[in-house]
């Protein structure tokens, strides 16, 4: 009897020592690799482990019959657990059965054993009747149970085996184990007298204890495999990536560059067109309809390229909305022109996203080897000059010419003179009175910006302008006006003189984000109140995106900052949107000004749009009267406001307070 109770000792002690050297190994696995199969596997062999020393530690017929009762519970528990924490895992290593692991949750799993050990155990302490179907339940039913979990397992995973020693080992490891172990139950169904049969009790916990190294192994094995195939497979998407765009699949700039190369190298002197194409106004789309769906366009541009009869031998993304596509087997004039009308239809063609249906437009620049260039590198060069000429110019497609380079020096030249300029603070304001006609007095000026440059002397906005706009500077110039104007009513209150500034806002700059917080900023830095500022937007900006264009005016006036539509009349306004913009003052265009006196249909459009500013609650100021006679029409047609030379010209700010002194003192 001694000798056999060593023997059981010796076995589960051994089962329980491999269980938990392979639980500390799984452990330190995953605390490197982070795989949530590993914490399985891990949770597995600690259940396997709880399992072996409750076996060692409980005794029949313990005197506390709570105790007793505990120890039960968590034997039955843990052995359920091993198999069904071992199954998890398994399915956690398969990207098809990740659905079903995700809903085998770890507490899930817990519960569900600890309720299992629960029935399974408690029923037979608290009914005597049941106590010869104790062994039956707890010990020969459970381990068939655990033999038909790991039966399944084996067998489901059997369907996509892949070629791994990892995986083999594990299925025919669990193959004989759930075998072993039905095959034992209902060895042991039939068997009332087990004690009598010791020998084969010790043989089948040997081969157990086998089982439980082969499957240990097999982990590990399939562990390393698993972790080797990600490296591999990270490994080919970063060479991918290396060469490839990530969002739409084109190549990226270098892998066009090295292909290029060889494509001229195999054309031995035919010609090959690179083009250079980018969208139009893409960042405003993108911030219209959101960054996921302006990420669609750009894949589905690609896919459109990609299965066009154009066939481009190479499609990559150079930028965030710049494409270059390589053409060849083009031979005329003809074929290249229908090349192009096709490029710019497809880029034309309707997208159909989830906010609706959204037409682009694009620019088009393109060299041609050997006609420009013989290297890869320099064709991409003056494609991408003939592209942003194309763009300058407004060309649907332009092709590159020897001397295009000098512009592009040229506005590099701009772009420097015009960081300078706002540096040095060469760019200076100059103020147009605005004459209340109902009241006859000064009712507040226009700030323009002229550009006091060293060499070429005084600037007017539209030699300078156009620049600004073509550089992307609008944004940083309007800032600086900004701040200028805010600071020059600052320096007006301190000499007592209280009148407001009209400011123009570009349209990138009032579409975007953090307008408001600049403007609260520049409010607190100098101290100037809000009524004092009224920001001037053009009409197409305010009805482009109604609800942003709204909700953008109604923070401004919530600010207290009165706002106005310019250039009225150019647009394209629709009445019940010009009803809904929470707007102060409408400004009539100069273009309808300056004829009415001589056209009937320009006085009738003059007259209607001052009756429907009044109709819906706003002021309106007409811009560009220059005569006598077109200020007496507007004063009888009863405008509120003007605003013209010949009222006055735009004035410096030493000229401006001459002007409105001497408005001071007639009034």
């Amino acid at each position: 009897m001694t000798a056999e109770l060593f023997a059981r000792l010796a076995i589960y002690s051994t089962q329980l020592g491999v269980a938990l050297l392979l639980s500390y190994l799984l452990w330190h696995f995953s605390r490197i690799y982070r795989q949530s199969y590993i914490q399985s596997w891990f949770f597995a062999f600690i259940a396997f482990s709880v399992y072996q020393l409750g076996i060692l530690i409980r005794r029949d017929g313990m005197a506390n019959l709570i105790l007793d009762t505990g120890f039960n519970i968590i034997v039955v528990a843990a052995s359920y657990g091993f198999a069904v924490f071992l199954l998890r895992g398994m399915t956690q290593t398969r990207s098809s059965l990740i659905s079903i692991s995700r809903q085998l949750t770890t507490n899930r799993l817990v519960i569900g054993s600890l309720l299992v050990g629960i029935l399974t155990v408690v029923p037979f302490v608290i009914f005597d009747d049941l106590a010869n179907w104790r062994r039956y339940f707890q010990s020969d039913l459970r381990l068939f149970l655990m033999g038909v979990l790991l039966l399944v397992a084996a067998l489901s995973l059997w369907h996509q085996l892949e070629k791994s020693l990892g995986q083999r080992l594990s299925v025919v490891t669990m193959l004989i184990w759930g075998g072993l172990y039905i095959s034992f139950s209902v060895w042991m169904m039939f068997s009332p007298e087990l004690g009598i049969f010791a020998e084969y009790f010790f043989a089948f916990k040997c081969f157990e204890l086998l089982l439980i190294c082969s499957m240990g192994l097999a982990l590990l094995i399939w562990l390393q495999e698993h972790e080797r195939n990600n490296n591999m497979q990270l490994t080919k998407k970063t060479l991918y990536l290396d060469k490839h765009d990530q969002l739409t699949g084109a190549l990226n700039r270098d892998a066009l560059l090295l292909q290029l190369d060889s494509q001229i190298q195999l054309q031995e002197g035919k010609p090959v067109h690179l083009l250079m194409l980018g969208l139009d106004k893409f960042k405003t789309v993108n911030e219209s309809v959101g960054i996921k769906q302006g990420d669609k366009i750009l894949r589905l541009l690609v896919e459109r390229f990609s299965s066009s009869i154009i066939k481009p031998v190479l499609i990559a993304r150079t930028g965030g909305d710049i494409f270059a596509l390589v053409i060849k087997d083009i031979n005329n004039d003809k074929q290249l022109q229908f090349t192009l009308d096709h490029i710019t239809q497809l880029v034309e063609k309707n997208f159909v996203l989830d906010t609706g249906i959204l037409q682009l437009s694009c620019s088009v620049g393109f060299s041609s080897y050997p006609e420009h260039a013989s290297t890869a590198d320099a064709l991409l060069q003056k494609a991408n000059i003939a592209f942003h000429q194309a763009k300058r110019i407004q060309n649907s497609w332009l092709a590159y010419q020897p001397g295009m380079e000098d512009e592009t020096t040229r506005l590099i030249c701009w772009e420097n003179d015009i960081f300078y300029a706002m540096e040095q603070s060469q760019f200076v304001l100059y103020f147009q009175p605005q004459l209340c006609l109902k009241q006859n007095k000064l009712d507040g000026f226009e700030v323009l910006v002229r550009w006091q440059h060293p060499s070429k002397g005084l600037l007017m906005p539209g030699q300078f302008l156009p620049y600004v706009e073509q550089l992307g500077l609008s944004r940083k110039l309007d800032v600086w006006i900004l701040q200028q104007a805010i600071k020059t009513i600052q320096r007006w209150q301190q000499q007592s003189i209280f009148i407001p500034l009209a400011v123009n806002m570009s349209p990138l700059h009032f579409q975007q984000e953090g307008l408001k917080a600049k403007i609260q900023q520049f409010l607190l830095q100098y101290q100037v109140p809000p009524q004092m500022l009224e920001l001037e937007i053009t009409e197409n900006t305010a009805m482009q995106d109604m609800e942003v264009g709204s909700n953008h005016v109604m923070e401004l006036q919530q600010m207290g900052i009165r706002l106005s539509i310019d250039d009225f009349g150019t647009g394209y306004s629709s009445l019940s949107y010009l009803r809904q913009m929470p707007i102060d003052k409408i400004k009539i265009d100069r273009s309808f000004i300056a004829e009415m006196a001589d056209n009937d249909s320009d006085m009738m459009i003059v007259k209607t749009m001052i009756k429907l500013a009044h109709g819906l609650g706003k002021r309106i100021l007409a811009e560009g009267v220059e005569t006598k006679n077109q200020l007496e029409l507007l004063r009888s047609l009863d405008c509120d406001s003007i605003q013209g030379y010949f009222y006055a010209k735009p004035l410096s700010e030493q000229d401006a307070l001459a002007f409105y002194a001497k408005c001071s003192n007639t009034g």
